[in-house]
């Protein structure tokens, strides 16, 4: 399982954000739904990687929000009682995920807690969680500093059959949709989501102690709403 947990950057000098990140969110698939824990602090406990990736990059493209993924096990009460009395070792690692997030540039920490062991390749479970790391580090960069206008095309892009149909919706030209889409780079944002996916379930295989092949491929469906039509 995964705990994302997800806290307001400078909390005590903003408007409280939490009620139209939980709206954001509310269409990520979840174990037990995202809800405000403490403060300016949401977290939410979820099963698969791509629905952690699209929980993610929602937070990210709200702005201003500290995110950490603790991956391991949960006892049976997270998934009945809700987040806030969930108790196990993703919840744990979720937490110091998220205040080692407060000292990175992308705002995006994994963590396990402990290491059970490697996986039969020898990689350990701490290993995953920072090349998972390391690559949103690279994406990350790409959601924040993408422009409203970027977005607009991105969007358009993504809801229209085609770039054309976008163009006209915008009322501007294929050639500005295209150069839109180039300077947003959503191509090698989108092209990263297979390999955090995959890194993200190495890291929750190797911390609960699952090796092979067939453990570290399940990486499950990629949410169709954060992996459209503008990757083409």
């Amino acid at each position: 399982m995964y705990v994302v947990t997800i806290d307001q950057r400078r909390s005590r000098t903003s408007a409280d954000r939490v009620p139209a990140l939980l709206d954001a969110l509310a269409d990520v698939p979840t174990a037990a739904a995202f809800e405000r824990t403490a403060g300016d602090e949401v977290q939410g406990l979820l099963e698969d990687p791509a629905a952690v990736r699209s929980a993610l990059l929602v937070a990210l493209r709200e702005g201003d929000w500290h995110c950490g993924v603790g991956a391991g096990e949960v006892d049976d009460e997270s998934y009945s009682s809700g987040t806030r009395a969930g108790r196990g070792d993703a919840y744990l690692a979720a937490r110091v995920a998220v205040d080692a997030a407060k000292g990175l540039p992308g705002s995006v920490a994994i963590r396990v807690t402990g290491d059970p062991g490697s996986r039969d390749d020898g990689t350990s479970a701490t290993a995953w969680a920072a090349d998972c790391e390391a690559v949103w580090a690279l994406v990350a960069p790409l959601v924040l500093g993408r422009t409203e206008a970027q977005w607009r095309v991105v969007d358009a892009v993504d809801r229209s059959p085609t770039q054309v149909a976008a163009a006209e919706e915008l009322g501007i030209t294929p050639a500005s949709v295209t150069g839109a889409l180039r300077l947003s780079r959503i191509r090698e944002e989108r092209a990263a989501y297979p390999v955090l996916d995959r890194l993200l379930a190495g890291t929750h295989d190797a911390a609960v102690g699952r090796t092979g092949d067939a453990a570290v491929g399940r990486t499950g469906s990629p949410a169709r709403s954060q992996h459209g039509k503008a990757s083409r």
